[in-house]
């Protein structure tokens, strides 16, 4: 059965401190416009809400203004930017936009992502082709070479609380929670046609109007994080599936809203996370939280937790250069997943193959001047195996080189 073809586009952005990815995300829109079935160009707006940034940029602001006001020269089609006058949370700069939207589907994005070539006209066929699609989402990578790809989310039950939990009391506990993790990710990270999935990323995801009528939108409770976990438990309990459309691709940038005022974003996180367990867990889920976070807040657990899980990791050194790994020997095809941290719960994904790996010009360009972990696995026969645990450091650029620093690590 084919649903009625969607004829106007709403896109939402809600910004906070992002002014110039912002500008990016609407330019890069711009042009890889939105198309009817046809192929004709389809009528479209962009509507940014401005959480009342505290960090200004005026030469940006005007540049997104202008970005802004140049999609009206395409007929039918507006841009608006609305400066809230608080910062009620995503979920509550979301419904403030989705308050002005017009169109019969709605693309909810974070400010900091870059649209490739046909993304968003995969995403409009996609629901349009499937009755059953409540929500289209694209697969997202790190960089527009489409080297780093970004984790999938995992949708969070009580057993999802409970392993974490374990994990924070017992290092094997950590690793093989990790493992987990990845077997799920890489049925995503290697799909080579679309994915059902348990739960969406808000980063970036296409809706109809009627389906938001039936489900509801963004729920305010949450004000950071979890607001879409929680519209997709209601979009599944609805009887709709969320799924991940091959090959509608974009860039996220991740998080760099977040990373503006981390304090202010983790606080909202355990805000969010602890409403999330109390909503769809009742009372118990509520307790068995709270319970956790006690536990986890007791000193011999903070400092148990603070273990390095990992057997053994190699040292890359601390330079200006990418890291380079040498194998023992020849790999048909190795995964590589970068963290910030070697418990490897939050990773992207690389792959590579033969006896040595690095990682791309462009990808490794976006590197900030912190510590990174690897984890390399060998896939050549499905199951991941792996090769080795890797820390590397990448200094600033107007750092001195440390001397005698290692760039490559050997395995064998």
């Amino acid at each position: 059965m084919t649903r009625a073809e969607v004829t106007r586009l709403s896109v939402l952005i809600v910004n906070y401190n992002s002014w110039r990815v912002c500008v990016d995300a609407v330019v890069s829109l711009r042009e890889h416009r939105p198309h009817l079935a046809d192929g004709r160009p389809m009528p479209y707006e962009v509507i940014v809400v401005d959480n009342d940034s505290p960090m200004r940029d005026e030469e940006a602001e005007a540049e997104l203004s202008s970005a802004l006001d140049a999609l009206a020269s395409n007929e039918g089609s507006r841009g608006e930017l609305i400066r809230h006058g608080e910062n009620g949370g995503y979920g509550k700069g979301m419904n403030l936009a989705y308050s002005h939207a017009t169109g019969d589907a709605i693309l909810i994005c974070n400010p900091d992502l870059v649209f490739l070539p046909n993304c968003v006209d995969k995403l409009l066929r996609h629901i349009e082709e499937h009755d059953d699609v409540g929500a289209a989402a694209p697969e997202g990578f790190w960089d527009s070479e489409l080297e780093g790809r970004l984790p999938p989310n995992i949708l969070p039950t009580l057993g999802d609380l409970l392993a974490l939990f374990a994990a924070s009391l017992s290092p094997r506990m950590v690793r093989r929670y990790a493992r987990k993790r990845t077997v799920e990710a890489l049925k995503v990270w290697t799909a080579t046609e679309d994915v059902t999935l348990p739960m969406l990323s808000g980063c970036c995801f296409l809706m109809r109007r009627s389906t938001i009528d039936k489900v509801g939108f963004f729920d305010e409770r949450f004000p950071l994080y979890y607001e879409d976990t929680d519209l997709s438990v209601r979009i599944r309990k609805a009887g709709y599936r969320i799924v991940q459309v091959h090959e509608s691709r974009l860039v996220h940038l991740y998080n760099r809203s977040g990373q503006t005022d981390n304090e202010l974003a983790l606080q909202r996180y355990y805000v969010s996370r602890r409403a999330y367990y109390r909503k769809w867990y009742g009372f118990f889920g509520g307790l068995v939280y709270g319970l956790t976070r006690w536990i986890q807040g007791m000193a011999w657990v903070e400092r148990r937790s603070q273990l390095c899980p990992q057997l053994e990791i190699h040292e890359l050194g601390s330079h200006k250069g990418p890291p380079v790994i040498e194998f023992d020997r020849d790999y048909d095809k190795v995964l590589v997943e970068v963290a910030l941290d070697p418990n490897f719960y939050l990773a992207a994904a690389m792959f590579g193959s033969g006896r040595r790996w690095t990682i791309g010009a462009q990808l490794f360009h976006s590197f900030g001047p912190m510590q990174y972990f690897f984890r390399v696995l060998d896939i050549s026969d499905g199951a991941p195996r792996l090769i080795g645990i890797y820390t590397y450091t990448r200094i600033a650029w107007d750092a001195p080189e440390p001397e005698a620093s290692p760039q490559e690590a050997h395995i064998g």
